[in-house]
């Protein structure tokens, strides 16, 4: 096999070497479950191809999806092919994304098929002297061999090929590779269902083309032909024309020479898709292939990601007000470090300002170009935090931290200092960095359809959560620090009572200790056994507990120590310890850009995930007051706002009609399920309905509602069943959203947002059925939080003006203000107004509102 003089164009049929590297390889899959097998052999074709000849550009065509020109010309073209297997469509996408991050083109073209770009282009470039590859097992490509273009079809598998040229082609075929459109349509296609003439095989076929050269000479030299050979022809020669028609590939539809200039390698992103795929070895032969060593590619190269910017240039900040969009980064100091935080600002060309961060002393012109230039930002909630109003406002800003979450919001860190091959950059590289990814996401942004998402909620909210953050809210010290003493005394209680009880004295907070009095000193039923010996979780206890006195007595007083313990360490403590000395209030971090599904998170403390059931919560709740005695706290609730979007979302009609007439949802599942009228549904019966409601919403199964309800695994699917049929809307919905998703690699929410199914590390065993559960509910979830968001941002902008109003906390469904006493009733009619005019959906959006003057009463 000789190696071409010059660097090829390899230009790959893309659909056929993935469904021959599917089909070729045994199924494979990612750590989360991502089917592989297809992209594997598919990289493995394409760099040993890359390693045997020398090759440049790479451009790999796929199919776009609906009718071509062949079908208007052929109603049946292709009819009865089988459905594409699932596996196989879910690996589409990845494999087009990954061939972009190693830095071949991939071409889509509507209206014609790969093969017809392939023709054109090659038959457009090798008379102008490029030698061109193509990777195909499609033999209509044939048609295309002549002097500079060469086809490589695969022979075994994925792992041996055969090179043709216009030579090697006439040896084998016995007629010139022109003629190739003749033969195949004597052939006819049984996969593209292209009829040919029944009953002339591949020798018949050779025979003729080889004698006659075409068609028109077969037809008009037909009576030299013998017996039924000639019946054939004569009777199918029509339809021999029509064959060829479909086979000619087009010749006037190439690339041109932009769209052929390769781009460059995406490193760290294939290097990270590799790692997430499991992909190990095709990394390491890529490195290969690209001639760097594999720790390289692990780092990238700083210069790779400032390649637009040729020279840094130090200027006067008075230079900078000339330009009109500028990047921004912010460096934070190593912890416990004596250094300050460093502050870059730079325009596209490379000229830059950089100086220490020093609180209400940056130069007056820095100020000025931060709050009337357009703005690219690595982190803006961190540089509103740091600078405060010196800080650009939203409208002006584009932020990488915001955009790589809404592009990946289950692959972390989201910030750019934080990426391979970036933490160590100087100032200048990393905002040079800022400027090239800034032009790369917001493409991709854009072509997922969220840009307007980012402008209108995601950038927005920033600056209402730093105004909750600064504000706080206040806690009472003196109701904190006498709880604390509360349950600290009833835990010596406990501890006493159980030692009287059971005549001994163990550990509590030891698991092991625990175990020995209750199953061999108590001699109490043991429930469940774990590889350290018996369990002692939460559900044996209960189990335990319902035993008659004395034996539940001990296990219920070890429930209660647990509980009072975690109320203590995990609440109490940390909350009076996260207490500003000066302003006497909590103030929470809330994060917009942690949870894969849109939701806040709250940290330092987490105050989304107080308790919320129980003495001791409300307890602990009366402690959280407003900053003053003047003022209170007014909240609203979503109602069952998931269930409303499920409604929306599934069209159910029974669903919408129910919200529709403000009936109770759960009273209505109820008595769908199980057959009763309204005035008949048990507090129980409504109990039941409303764990199926929530539990199909997030994907349990029967086995998961078995246990829930504490009844047979058989009596839960008939449950299941009842649901259905009832809602048969919900059940099409779950299929047809599961399928969409994986067809197109992610969920989306109502207002935009996506999850990619591929990087979900969230969900637990990572088989298909928790996949299938992140897809049917994160568009549920992620729209009801879209809506919290929304409302959030239309709160502030409403009381933007009314400096007494504030916003302190938001608990997923719920928002909750403070105001003064005197202010109460309007600020509690608009917050209702504002989040049920957040969205128009099928069914209202409602909400419950409450006021008081503790988080205890609202």
């Amino acid at each position: 096999m000789s190696v071409l003089s010059q660097p090829s164009l390899l230009l790959i049929d893309g659909h056929a070497m993935a469904y021959r590297s599917f089909y070729a390889l045994p199924p494979l899959s990612a750590p989360d479950g991502t089917p592989t097998n297809a992209v594997t052999g598919f990289f493995n074709m394409m760099l040993k191809i890359g390693r045997e000849w020398d090759v440049g550009e790479i451009i790999v065509f796929f199919d776009a999806k609906g009718p071509t020109f062949r079908h208007e010309s052929y109603e049946d073209y292709k009819k009865g092919r089988k459905p594409v297997p699932e596996d196989f469509k879910e690996q589409l996408p990845i494999l087009q994304k990954m061939l972009q991050a190693f830095g071949s083109t991939v071409v889509i073209r509507e209206g014609v098929e790969a093969d017809d770009v392939i023709a054109s282009t090659a038959l457009h470039y090798a008379p102008l002297g490029r030698q061109v590859l193509t990777l195909s097992s499609d033999k209509d490509l044939m048609q295309i061999l002549s002097e500079g273009i060469r086809i490589v079809r695969p022979q075994k598998g994925i792992s041996s090929f055969k090179v043709y040229d216009t030579g090697s082609f006439e040896e084998e075929y016995g007629f010139s590779p022109r003629y190739m459109p003749d033969y195949l349509a004597l052939l006819g296609d049984k996969i593209d269902n292209v009829p040919g003439v029944p009953g002339v095989g591949k020798k018949t076929a050779s025979d003729l083309i080889s004698t006659y050269s075409t068609l028109e000479e077969i037809e008009k030299h037909s009576e030299e032909l013998k017996g039924t050979l000639r019946k054939k022809i004569e009777e199918n020669i029509e339809q021999a024309y029509s064959s060829r028609e479909l086979i000619y590939l087009k010749k006037d539809i190439s690339l041109s020479d932009d769209e052929i200039d390769g781009n460059k390698p995406d490193v760290p992103l294939f290097s990270r898709m590799c790692r997430e795929l499991g992909l190990v070895q095709i990394l390491e032969r890529t490195c290969q292939f690209w001639g760097v060593e594999p720790q390289e590619v692990e780092q990238g190269d700083p210069v790779d990601k400032a390649d637009k910017i040729e020279e840094f240039n130090e200027v006067s900040p008075d230079v900078l007000q000339e330009k009109k969009e500028l990047a921004c980064y912010i460096k934070e100091p190593v912890k416990d470090s004596a250094e300050k935080q460093k502050i870059i600002i730079m325009s596209s060309d490379g000229e830059f300002w950089q100086g220490d961060i020093i609180t209400g002393q940056l130069p007056s012109q820095i100020i000025s170009c931060l709050r009337e230039k357009d703005i690219i930002t690595e982190n803006y909630k961190q540089m509103k935090n740091i600078l405060g109003s010196d800080a650009p406002g939203h409208s002006s800003v584009w932020d990488y931290t915001t955009a790589h979450y809404l592009l990946h919001p289950d692959t972390s860190p989201h910030s750019l200092s934080g990426q391979e091959g970036y933490k160590d950059l100087d100032l200048p590289k990393m905002a040079a960095a800022l400027i090239d990814q800034k032009d790369r996401m917001h493409e991709e942004l854009e072509e997922n359809g969220m840009v307007d998402l980012m402008r209108n909620i995601e950038l927005p909210l920033i600056p209402v959560l730093v105004e909750m953050e600064e504000y706080g809210i206040g806690l009472d010290t003196g109701k904190f620090e006498d709880l604390a003493g509360e349950l600290k005394d009833r835990l010596w209680e406990i501890v006493s009572h159980i030692e009287e009880e059971a005549e001994a004295s163990v550990n509590l907070n030891s698991p092991k200790q625990v175990a020995w009095l209750l199953f061999e000193h108590l001699g109490l039923p043991a429930r469940r056994k774990t590889k350290t010996g018996y369990s002692t979780n939460v559900q044996v206890l209960e189990e335990l507990s319902s035993l008659p006195e004395p034996e539940g007595k001990v296990p219920s007083l070890i429930l209660e120590h647990r509980e009072i313990s975690k109320m203590l360490s995990g609440f109490v403590v940390p909350i009076l310890r996260s207490v500003n000395v000066e302003t006497g209030s909590i103030h929470s971090r809330f994060e917009p850009a942690t949870t894969g599904t849109g939701r806040l998170s709250s940290r330092d403390p987490n105050m989304q995930n107080l308790p919320a059931y129980g003495a001791w919560s409300r307890k602990l709740k009366e402690g959280f007051v407003p900053h003053s005695n003047g003022r209170c706290f007014v909240g609203a609730d979503y109602s069952q706002v998931e269930l409303r979007v499920l409604a929306h979302l599934s069209q159910e009609s029974r669903l919408i009609q129910a919200f529709s007439d403000g009936r109770d949802i759960h009273t209505e599942t109820a008595t769908l399920v199980f057959n009763v009228e309204p005035q008949f549904v048990t507090s129980e019966l409504r109990r039941f309905a409303k764990m199926v409601n929530f539990g199909l919403l997030y994907g349990m199964s029967s086995f998961g509602l078995a246990q829930r309800l504490g009844i047979g695994r058989q009596e839960a699917s008939k449950i299941i069943e009842k649901y259905f049929k009832a809602l048969p809307g919900v059940k099409d919905y779950m299929e047809r959203t599961f399928q969409e998703a994986k067809e197109r690699g992610y969920t989306k929410t109502l207002l935009g947002r996506i999850r990619p199914l591929r990087e979900v590390t969230t969900v637990n065993g990572r088989d298909s059925g928790a996949l299938r559960r992140v897809a049917i509910n994160s568009p549920i979830q992620g729209t009801a939080a879209d809506i919290a968001r929304k409302a959030m941002v239309d709160f502030a902008d409403h009381f933007r003006s009314d400096k007494s109003v504030k916003l302190v906390m938001q608990v997923h469904d719920s928002l909750i203000c403070e105001c003064d006493r005197s202010g109460r009733e309007d600020v509690e009619k608009e917050l209702c107004r504002i989040m049920e005019g957040v969205i128009e959906l099928a069914v209202p959006l409602k909400v419950e509102s409450k006021s008081g003057f503790s988080l205890a009463d609202v």
